[in-house]
């Protein structure tokens, strides 16, 4: 999975890692406010920009409620159908889109895609660390 800033202004800022993270891995903030890899059902706090250890301290490009996301190698088909539901991150960071949409946390709403890489979709996070959009999260 890899995710990327398809809209939105750069927010790049420096943390500590308290986990073994991938470039372009989703991210949220632990109990001792270091960061690690996204689950379900937890507030995002943005991407990260380099591979980190435990060690390291690791920049992450934060989001915010008007950012836009690239999302690859997705696991699940996108179709056109698939617009406008929601999805959730699974384990590792990844958004998971199947034909019985797995939807019970809703982290992604899916706002579009290229309409052929079915690996593939645009989406905004509805639960961020830095103002969540929830249900006023628009897809146009």
């Amino acid at each position: 999975m890899a995710f990327y800033r398809r809209s939105g202004v750069r927010d790049v800022r420096t943390f500590n890692s308290a986990d073994t993270l991938s470039a372009n891995e989703l991210v949220q903030f632990d109990e001792a406010g270091e960061v690690i890899s996204a689950v379900t059902g937890k507030e995002v706090l943005g991407v990260t920009l380099q591979s980190a250890t435990s060690a390291d301290t690791v920049l992450v490009d934060c989001f915010g409620t008007d950012h836009e996301l690239e999302v690859t190698g997705i696991t699940g088909t996108m179709a056109n159908s698939e617009i406008g539901n929601e999805a959730d991150i699974i384990s590792g960071g990844g958004v998971a889109v199947t034909a019985t949409l797995t939807e019970s946390n809703g982290d992604i709403l899916i706002t579009g895609w290229d309409g052929s890489t079915t690996s593939k979709l645009y989406g905004k996070l509805k639960n961020l660390a830095f103002g969540s959009p929830g249900a006023n999260v628009q897809t146009t």
